[in-house]
């Protein structure tokens, strides 16, 4: 019988294995932690460009529609005189209030001097204030400051056919091309005899605002809305959009003497003179919004600079990604 000689590795070649491995296990631990970097990375990104684009799909749908009631626009809002307000008045306890020097202060539904303003924005100071405005804001905790608010005031959804559908918790707004009504489910449903052509639709005063969450610390999109029962309420049970850190809107005006209906500036809405605003030239607004990640990411800090229009904003050198989001609205309704 043959024997054949056996023999194992030699110290070198376990040597040379055990360098190669060595290789082998770094390079896959590369890219391990790579991959879970990307897929990181790729998470937030995806996580703001979520939120930025629910937040600024709901400002410029709402936008776009500002200012419009229906048969009724481009007539005179003045209460007495083209509009009939059945429903009881809001307390200004319970509103959202623009307390404009000289004038009757303006509420959700339109005041008896002719001053009507279906879109307001305005700027958290450091006062968390509204120069005077907006109490209903101006009055919470938490509000990011230098970040701006935005009132809307138009009717929504679709055209109501029947008294039965009417819900008791909303406003209502009945109107044809001479008149109007603001009514609620409590009021007299307004006949097509009694008021020919007329067209039924939801009220509504809608509100955009900024602040911190003291339920998880992150900055959140919040929505006020007009309710029958207690005034102006908080949307939902939670933010509307988290992660929303600072909102800036630019008004578009037409400058020109002869008013043309071109935009000639984006400017602030403190710079926008009460004539402009009565001659209906704000016809555009340009909204910018700055998104967050959620969590931090401790592999990234962020030392970019975002520019909102004519607002610079540093990120602090911190560890959260940023997105920052444009948007350029026509407003077609705001002639009265």
């Amino acid at each position: 019988m043959k024997l054949f000689n056996q023999r194992g590795f030699t110290l070198i070649e376990w040597l040379i294995a055990i360098v190669i491995g060595l290789f082998l296990t770094a390079g896959i631990g590369s890219f391990l932690v790579a991959s879970q970097r990307t897929t990181e990375s790729t998470y937030h990104s995806e996580q703001m460009m979520e939120s930025g684009r629910i937040a600024m799909h709901l400002i410029t749908r709402d936008l776009r529609m500002v200012g419009f009631f229906g048969e009724y626009t481009g007539n005179p809002m003045v209460r007495g005189s083209g509009v009939t307000l059945l429903a009881t008045d809001i307390s200004a306890a319970n509103d959202c209030v623009i307390d404009w020097v000289g004038a009757t202060p303006e509420g959700s539904f339109p005041s008896t001097d002719g001053r009507f303003s279906a879109l307001f924005v305005g700027q958290v100071n450091a006062a968390n204030s509204l120069d005077g405005q907006y109490t209903c804001v101006s009055s919470r905790s938490d509000l990011i400051t230098d970040s701006d608010v935005i009132g809307i005031k138009r009717v929504i959804g679709s055209p109501i056919q029947s008294a039965a559908d009417l819900d008791e918790d909303r406003y209502y707004f009945a109107a044809n091309t001479a008149s109007s009504q603001i009514f609620t489910k409590d009021d007299t449903w307004p006949t097509e005899v009694a008021m020919p052509g007329r067209q039924v639709w939801e009220y509504q005063h809608i509100v955009y605002y900024l602040d911190v969450s003291a339920q998880s610390g992150l900055p959140v999109l919040r929505q006020l809305y007009l309710d029958n029962n207690s005034g102006m309420q908080i949307l939902g049970s939670g933010p509307l959009v988290e992660g929303i850190e600072r909102m800036r809107v630019l008004l578009g005006v037409d400058t020109d003497t002869s008013k043309d209906g071109v935009i000639n500036d984006f400017v602030a809405a403190s710079n926008v003179s009460p004539q402009q605003w009565s001659e209906g030239r704000v016809i555009g607004a340009k909204v910018f919004l700055l998104v967050r990640s959620l969590t931090e990411d401790q592999n990234y800090t962020n030392e970019n600079s975002y520019e909102l229009g004519d607002v610079s904003v540093a990120a602090a050198n911190d560890h959260y990604r940023r997105a920052l989001f444009e948007s350029v609205v026509s407003l077609r309704n705001m002639v009265y």
